[in-house]
């Protein structure tokens, strides 16, 4: 899914042909970009390892069927792979700072290293902590790469300033989906390991609030989704784009509703599985609408899109 999500973003968006007519180069080299996409792949799969270490025997409990480490690999072998992950998002991440001279970006996936390694331990027990941190990672992943693209040190045409503010919009609106979506489902599954996670004195949404509030919250981000996805279908006709409207209609606005109907039914562990399944699906099915893009048309209707909005406001 990470590397579906950067490198669409980049075909689409940042090196997408027609830019061509502008003399639009982007700031990352297909080398430096590489090493981006490299550096991300491994600091995720860090975390994903140290979750599952710190996890043995919350797992045991909540998805004894799922379970890895101490199963299939042993603890000391985990963290002998934990280590080789580490190092090689480190090393990739300090070759791009060289590379590009962008130290402190560069640094951001180091620091998500370690926020990665706290909520394995840490963050994941306290209350909305675990799920903000785990989030705002994900929303990361493609505003990392607009950021890169924002800082260039020379002066530039207006049409490249044009097609950059609109790289970082569009950026901006697939993070915060990115956002929604990954806090909605972190908080699905909270709901759904409720059981387990009290007998290790985790303090979760649904345990501190319980399943009822934890519900109303999860309503409440769905409506959010929702209504960004509305305010799109109202403003693509403007730019007679109606066949797009109809589109995110279908594969992204009703599979919403029909979430928003699952959860409000939803009463036991297996219909939270169920919910947390498809909502994986609306977060690939997200990424995908960025092939719509590809033609090079994304950062005039990102930027379009903000006047819209503004307009509103």
């Amino acid at each position: 899914m990470l590397l579906l999500m950067m490198y669409l973003f980049r075909l689409c968006f940042v090196a997408a042909s027609p830019y061509n007519l502008y003399y639009f180069e982007p700031n990352l080299t297909n080398i430096q970009f590489l090493l981006l996409v490299v550096t991300t792949i491994f600091t995720a799969a860090s975390g994903y390892i140290i979750n599952d270490i710190f996890d043995v025997e919350i797992d045991n409990i909540n998805h004894p069927q799922k379970k890895i480490v101490g199963q299939y690999i042993s603890e000391e072998n985990a963290y002998n792979f934990y280590k080789i992950t580490c190092i090689v998002g480190i090393v990739s991440t300090l070759a791009l700072a060289f590379l590009t001279q962008n130290f402190r970006l560069s640094l951001i996936p180091i620091l998500i290293m370690v926020i990665l390694n706290f909520y394995a331990h840490t963050f994941k027990k306290q209350l909305i902590v675990g799920n903000f941190m785990i989030a705002i990672c994900a929303a990361f992943v493609i505003l990392l790469i607009a950021l890169y693209e924002s800082g260039h040190k020379t002066v530039e045409s207006a049409n490249t300033n044009y097609i950059r503010s609109g790289i970082m919009i569009a950026a901006f609106i697939y993070s915060l989906f990115a956002f929604l979506t990954t806090f909605l489902r972190e908080l699905i599954k909270d709901i759904e390991d409720k059981e387990g996670d009290e007998q290790y004195d985790c303090k979760t949404i649904p345990i501190v609030f319980g399943i009822r509030n934890s519900k109303i919250i999860s309503i409440v981000i769905v409506l959010i989704l929702m209504s960004i996805i509305l305010s799109f279908m109202l403003f693509f006709p403007i730019l007679n784009m109606k066949i797009a409207s109809i589109g995110i209609a279908i594969v992204l606005f009703f599979p919403l509703v029909l979430i928003l109907f699952l959860i409000m039914k939803a009463n036991t562990k297996s219909h939270f599985h169920y919910i947390s399944i498809l909502l994986k699906i609306i977060m690939l099915i997200g990424v995908l609408t960025m092939l719509y893009f590809s033609s090079g048309n994304g950062p005039y209707v990102f930027v379009q899109y903000l006047n819209y909005i503004t307009k509103l406001f």
